[in-house]
């Protein structure tokens, strides 16, 4: 049942994932980043693609891997998210690069320590996980790459559940996209994802723990430049192999998006001048100036959301109220012809500044090039097709808003007209005519015969005379 629901997710996820026309939009200003792409969740539409398909590595991104499979097979290991884990050495002897310090045999719930990973990119913790989850840190990155396969990342492959550098450890940013899209119809790790920081309660061997995102686009605790107000996640990292990466998400007006980048880079930043001071005893003393790593990764992945929340929308082509195309119509009370408009709306997610007389095109199909009443609002009339940008994106019926009644003369009239043209009425028409003939004429004769008939008579009368 788990694998049939991961399947179904995971064909919504890719149904369309291919770029919208863009029309004049501008696109974003990204730094340095080797691959980008910024995608909306419920148009499954991908606004903006830079390498999409080039292979990368992927760093700490590969946690949010660990973290759907630590999730959907916990059960299985006989866990719950409040089940205590207990680091064992050959975990602590695994752990490089960022950790939380867990020590061996200390022991910590489920949640801390996926929220410990995804927060703050704590490898011991995802080695604790995946140990203590998959049986093996072996049998653990088996799980994730059947996972991959089953969700239709085709060209990922996982070494490790942390993300430290493995040369065969590869994926790309299509994939990427599948992965967090997949992610974003998972509650719990979208909500883990956004938060700010966690408090790990204290352990057995050690102290309660305040852990803050180091994803600075959901938090200002730390760092002001990185920040997103509608930021929700996800997760980054880097490797020197890698570069900076990063999958962020943001929600607005009920519109999701995600943006990845991979391979960036860090920029220094001067944040203050150096100058020159003096000592208690008039000495001069350079201060020399303060530089900063901008986070160029974090800075791209900030402004696609920016991007695409400022450039898109889900907008009407055509709605209950648009007029069409004009109908002839005959015998109606008081009108002539009607306007056809569409049955229902078309909606689409677009670029804020579509040209309607440009992009758009209505093409329409009529059942009759005109009609007669009486005519039922509601009534079907013909077929209304909506196409942007060449790319034909709906069909809707077109219809007759308002009921139009018969006018009864111009029935009447209309009636006599038709039963003229037919066969039978000819006939009858022609013997009436025939017969009107007939009569002029016989009554001529007759009346040519009574008026020469006196004459015909002098005539005969006057000849016996002579």
């Amino acid at each position: 049942m788990k694998k049939t629901l991961s399947l179904l997710l995971t064909l919504l996820c890719l149904l369309s994932l291919c770029s919208l026309p863009t029309a004049a939009v501008k696109e974003p200003t990204l730094i340095n980043s080797q691959t980008a792409l910024v995608y909306c969740l419920e148009s499954d539409t991908i606004l903006y693609e830079k390498g999409i398909d080039e292979q990368v590595y992927p760093a700490a991104l590969v946690k949010l891997m660990t973290a759907v499979v630590a999730f959907e097979n916990a059960e299985a290991a006989g866990l719950t998210l409040d089940s205590y884990l207990t680091a064992t050495r050959r975990a602590y002897d695994a752990a490089t690069g960022n950790t939380i310090s867990i020590k061996v045999g200390e022991q910590l719930r489920l949640r801390d320590l996926l929220g410990a990973m995804i927060l703050t990119g704590a490898n011991d913790a995802a080695l604790v996980i995946s140990e203590s989850v998959g049986g093996t840190f072996e049998g653990f990155v088996d799980l994730m790459n059947q996972k991959a396969a089953e969700i239709g990342m085709e060209n990922t492959v996982y070494g490790n559940c942390t993300g430290i550098h493995h040369g065969a450890m590869v994926t790309t940013p299509r994939d990427l996209l599948t992965l967090a899209a997949y992610v974003a119809r998972i509650p719990y790790l979208t909500e883990l994802c956004a938060e700010p920081r966690i408090v790990i309660p204290a352990t057995n061997l050690s102290e309660e723990r305040i852990l803050g995102t180091r994803n600075y686009l959901v938090s200002n605790r730390v760092n002001t430049d990185y920040y997103v107000p509608m930021a929700r996640g996800m997760i980054c990292g880097s490797t020197q192999e890698a570069g900076y990466c990063a999958i962020g998400s943001a929600q607005h007006d009920g519109l999701n998006y995600i943006s990845i980048v991979t391979g960036a880079g860090y920029t220094p930043i001067l944040k203050e001048e150096g100058r020159i001071e003096f000592d208690e005893e008039g000495n001069e003393v350079l201060i020399p100036p303060v530089y900063e790593n901008r986070l160029d990764g974090l800075v791209d992945a900030g402004q696609l959301l920016i991007w695409a929340e400022g450039n898109f929308d889900y907008m009407n082509l055509v709605d209950r109220t648009t007029p069409v195309v004009q109908v002839p119509v005959k015998l109606g009370k008081g009108v002539d012809c009607v306007t056809l408009m569409p049955e229902s709306a078309i909606e689409m997610y677009v670029p804020r500044d579509l040209d309607r007389k440009k992009d758009l095109t209505l093409t329409w199909e009529l059942d009759s090039e005109e009609l007669i009443a009486p005519v039922k609002a509601g009534q079907q009339v013909g077929m209304l097709t909506v196409s942007y940008l060449g790319e034909e994106i709906g069909r809707v019926p077109l219809i007759v808003r308002n009921t139009i009644e018969r006018d009864g003369g111009l029935a009447i009239v209309s009636r006599f007209a038709e039963l003229a043209t037919t066969p039978f009425f000819l006939l009858i028409f022609g013997l009436i005519a025939f017969a009107a003939v007939f009569y002029v004429i016989t009554t001529a004769i007759a009346r040519q015969k009574r008026q020469t008939a006196p004459k015909r008579e002098r005539d005969k009368n006057t000849r016996y005379l002579k």
